[in-house]
């Protein structure tokens, strides 16, 4: 889970969408709180480090939302500017 979380800090920090999807489709919270109830000496332990590994997914997810949609407001506005180009150009 570590490594998949710098991953998607990475892949955040650089923008790179398709990353972040790759990264999103690879995410086994299952696995995850399996290997870290084993790596774990007692529930409260346990519940400390999925707490902490959720809060920071929240916190990434939140942020790879914002990321998105700001690309797509984006793209929207670049498509729209050449709509106009076109409809110029047409007439």
């Amino acid at each position: 889970m570590k490594k998949w979380l710098e991953d998607f800090k990475l892949a955040l920090i650089q923008e790179d969408v398709n990353t972040l999807e790759s990264l999103l489709d690879d995410l086994n919270l299952k696995d995850f709180a399996i290997n870290t109830a084993q790596k774990s000496n007692n529930d409260e332990e346990l519940r400390e480090n999925i707490n902490d590994a959720l809060v920071q997914i929240q916190a990434l997810l939140q942020e790879a939302l914002k990321l998105i949609a700001a690309k797509k407001d984006n793209k929207a506005n670049e498509i729209r500017k050449f709509q106009k180009a076109l409809k110029y150009f047409n007439s």
